[in-house]
């Protein structure tokens, strides 16, 4: 089991959920299908995956702020990550979930840790974000 404790709350929640991980940026605009949560960007390499309920690990997002609109209708529908993980965060990504939070009541929860910690992720693990820490179990 990996402890990581030293990181950022974007927006607050506690979530145990697989890790679905990239080292590519992920733009939620054009990238992802909010109708079903699948990743639909042919050139990344979690094309085909879908990241519903999942802790979705990208090191940045990547695109403009129409990914904020994706997040919301994700939200509202039930299909958005329960969690992204991430080296750096754009406030444009917290702000659909935000948002989504405000109007329909969930969101999901969004932190930042950094190079090396992420490094140590991998797909299928189980993440649980607690008050102080972040833990990744294979």
């Amino acid at each position: 089991m990996k402890e990581i404790t030293n990181f950022k709350v974007l927006l607050e929640g506690d979530v145990k959920a697989e890790a679905l991980v990239s080292q590519e940026p992920l733009s939620f605009w054009g990238g992802v299908d909010p109708a079903s949560g699948e990743i639909i960007d042919i050139h990344h390499d979690l094309c085909g995956q879908n990241l519903t309920g999942k802790v979705l690990c990208i090191p940045y997002d990547r695109g403009s702020c129409s990914g904020s609109g994706v997040l919301i209708e994700m939200v509202k529908t039930g299909t958005a990550p329960a969690a992204i993980l991430c080296i750096e965060a754009e406030p444009v990504l917290a702000l659909g979930p935000m948002i989504g939070q405000k109007m329909y009541g969930r969101g999901m929860a969004l932190r930042t840790i950094s190079k090396e910690d992420y490094a140590s992720l991998k797909t299928g693990d189980t993440i649980t974000f607690t008050d102080g820490s972040i833990c990744a179990e294979q």
